[in-house]
């Protein structure tokens, strides 16, 4: 009985000796492998995919897109090669034929995989795709060309939101809307539709017809590849590398076609051209090429929306044949509710400046060229502190209430375990940006010298946006302006003060003496603002040899 005893007590301690080793080595391979993300992810994409399931089901609005066998497998071997490249080159991009279907209306369309990067066709169900209208079908929804992507390659509900606001301000608008698309009899889930450059498109934005040109992705995307390749083997980046593919990208038409060679439409090419390499060159200005009141509004609406970037790969531009002026055709938000927005932040809004790690470490050279011209920085940033004041796209979504609560819900029912949108990130953005604009910085201001009726001031701008100097204000109030304002440059972060000489034609000799100095203020405005702010001045100053 005794040895029974001690067999089962030995047993009962390899039992949970097992137990323990086996915990603990599920421990170190979840640490190692990161398997508790992993699991937790496949769990959740499961999930999503139940919830897209279930939809197709109760879903209202759809389209039906029936493509044949041997088409439908090019469709298949171009994704095979693009995973296998981790990108969908332009040699790649192969069109067949297919048909569409909408409320019993039949239209012959072409169709290709769309987007150069993965996330646009890796999953194993929803994949973007571009679509052609034949001519002898009529249009859907208005548009000859579109696109249908996943949500989540645009943001979920904030590309809807963008193009809205696009839309209230009079800017070309790509349009958008959520539906549920079919394919070969296969519910793929909600999908975002959205219109792409057309003659139909810069009509239904009551534009007048101009070419539309861009920057062409295709070096870009080369030198991408290679210098992944290069990576792969452990060797350095690229010589040739992409941080400064702005300067070398070719820019291009977007559906300009053969037609219209030798027409009035060729010379608005040429111009919209011209305009476009001459901004990049620095030759003219960005208010002598592009329409700024239009550009400025664009970025100020992604920039209280919360974008990554403003991309100059993903913007094209319209030739306005009426004012021979670029208008900008924005799209993809680049909103990432994943990254903690309460935290962090993108700063292309303020200046080219990159200064922490989750920020994109090129120098972005398209915003570097366009804020040199400060008349169009300070229509932008009167444009930003205008439109942040208020809760601007909190009044939009009650302007478009229906719309938003039935695109949420379509999208909450696709992605359950997803963040696809938040108010309290609105409002921290405007926040954010209103704080900024509002700096506790201000200036640090230096007597130098009174000579001949002159004040010399040695001055410092504290803070990252550009100032301008309007005048002084006296002991008792009375103020003297300049004839016109000095602008002082914005502060690098990370890098020491700059020192300006400016000098101040000031009548009250007396009163400007370094002996009362400190009782009178520089007045200066943060360029593009209203708001007269004062900067008080110090006697004591040092002076290098």
């Amino acid at each position: 009985m005794e040895n029974n005893s001690n067999i089962k007590t030995y047993k009962k301690y390899i039992k949970y000796l097992s137990v323990f080793f086996i915990i603990f080595f599920l421990g170190l391979f979840t640490e190692r492998f990161d398997l508790d993300n992993k699991l937790s992810s496949i769990f959740k994409d499961s999930l999503d995919s139940i919830s897209r399931f279930l939809y197709s089901f109760t879903s209202k609005e759809k389209i039906f897109i029936n493509i044949e066998p041997k088409h439908y497998d090019k469709i298949l071997k171009t994704r095979e090669l693009s995973l296998k490249k981790n990108k969908l080159t332009e040699d790649l991009q192969d069109w067949v034929p297919a048909q569409l279907t909408n409320k019993d209306n039949f239209h012959n369309i072409r169709i290709r995989l769309k987007g150069v990067f993965a996330d646009h066709w890796e999953d194993s169900v929803q994949w973007s795709f571009k679509i052609k209208v034949n001519n002898d079908s009529k249009s859907v929804f208005g548009l000859r060309r579109f696109v249908i992507q996943p949500p989540k390659t645009l943001s979920y509900l904030y590309e809807w939101l963008f193009m809205k606001a696009l839309e209230k301000e009079k800017l070309i608008s790509l349009g958008a809307k959520y539906l549920d698309v079919i394919i070969n009899g296969n519910s793929r889930g909600a999908y975002i539709l959205q219109g792409q450059v057309s003659e139909e498109l810069i009509k239904n934005n009551n534009r007048v017809q101009g070419p539309v040109i861009g920057f062409s992705q295709n070096l870009w995307i080369k030198e991408q590849i290679n210098s992944e390749k290069l990576s792969a083997i452990g060797a350095a980046p690229s010589l040739n590398g992409v941080e400064d593919s702005f300067w070398r990208a070719k820019i291009e038409p977007v559906q300009f076609s053969d037609e219209q060679i030798g027409t009035e439409q060729e010379a608005y090419l040429k111009k919209a051209i011209y305009l476009l390499e001459s901004f990049r060159n620095g030759t003219l200005k960005s208010s002598q090429v592009f329409d700024t009141d239009q550009l400025a509004k664009v970025m100020v609406l992604r920039a209280i929306i919360g974008s990554s970037e403003f991309d100059w790969l993903d913007t094209k531009f319209y030739f306005n044949p009426i004012t021979s002026l670029l208008e900008p055709i924005s799209k993809e938000t680049h909103v990432d509710l994943n990254l903690n927005f309460e935290k962090y932040y993108f700063s292309w809004w303020i200046d080219s400046s990159n200064i922490a790690p989750h920020y994109i470490k090129n120098t972005n050279f398209f915003i570097d060229t366009l804020y040199k011209d400060k008349n169009f920085y300070r229509k932008y940033l009167s444009e930003l502190d205008r439109l942040s004041k208020k809760k601007y796209y909190e009044e939009l979504i009650q302007e478009n209430l229906k719309d938003f609560n039935k695109y949420k819900r379509i999208l909450n029912q696709n992605y359950p375990t997803k963040k696809i949108f938040s108010m309290k990130h609105l409002e921290i953005n405007r926040t954010r940006i209103q704080d900024f604009l509002n700096p506790v910085q201000g200036l640090n201001v230096y007597f130098v010298d009174y000579k001949d009726n002159f004040l010399v001031l040695d001055v410092s701008n504290l803070q990252r946006l550009p100032i301008e100097i309007q005048g002084i204000e006296f002991d008792n109030k009375y103020k003297v302006y300049r004839k016109e304002p000095i602008l002082i440059h914005g502060q690098k972060p990370f890098t020491p003060l700059k020192r300006n000489i400016i000098k101040i034609d000031c009548r009250h000799m007396e009163k400007c003496k370094k002996l009362t100095i400190d009782e009178q203020k520089i007045i200066f405005k943060i360029l593009g603002q209203e708001e007269e702010r004062k900067a008080e001045i110090s006697k004591h100053y040092y002076e290098s040899k």
